[in-house]
């Protein structure tokens, strides 16, 4: 009896566990912070060198590989800006979807970059637009030098090209969203 009361103790202070399976190739997106569920246990160090290079911690996180991100089905972007070379189909999961996933129900997200820039986003500003976290450009995965792994893009309204003040709202190579 006692076994089956510690049993049940566990499952309900810790209930993320059992509902986001664990990645199972190298992860691109953690998310820490404000969430109800997780997939797996809390910053190491020794694993978790990188995160810790950046002076971040956790007690949990859910933990995304590319394959994860991309069954959550591909929604698209096609986005032209004057810098640009040419317009950009931006393909990924829709950041909405994946916040939800996780049970996230806080005022805003930040999210890193692979260089340590950081971009603080309003639950507001996150509501009023279609945010993809795009894992593809053009059908290809990002490569290094090319905002790699992911980049948090949206369309913007009207068919339009993109503004200087859009495109600068837009992280890439991100790795970590903390979630407030």
């Amino acid at each position: 009896m006692r076994l089956l009361t510690f049993l049940l103790v566990l499952l309900t202070a810790f209930p993320a566990a059992a509902n986001l399976d664990p990645s199972k190739d190298a992860v691109v997106l953690t998310i820490t912070g404000n969430i109800a569920y997780a997939n797996r246990d809390a910053f190491r160090k020794s694993r978790d060198s990188f995160i810790a290079y950046h002076e971040r911690k956790f007690d949990r996180a859910a933990a995304f590989d590319r394959a994860m991100l991309e069954d959550w089905g591909l929604q698209r972007a096609w986005i032209t800006y004057a810098d640009w070379p040419g317009p950009v189909t931006f393909e990924g999961p829709c950041l909405a979807d994946l916040l939800k996933a996780v049970g996230w129900s806080g005022t805003k997200i930040t999210t890193l970059a692979l260089d340590g820039f950081g971009t603080a986003i309003e639950k507001k500003d996150l509501d009023a637009r279609n945010w993809i976290l795009a894992t593809l450009g053009n059908g290809r995965p990002f490569g290094i030098g090319q905002r790699r792994p992911l980049w948090l893009v949206f369309d913007p309204p009207g068919a339009r090209p993109a503004t200087a003040e859009e495109e600068g709202k837009w992280p890439w190579a991100i790795f970590l969203i903390h979630a407030e």
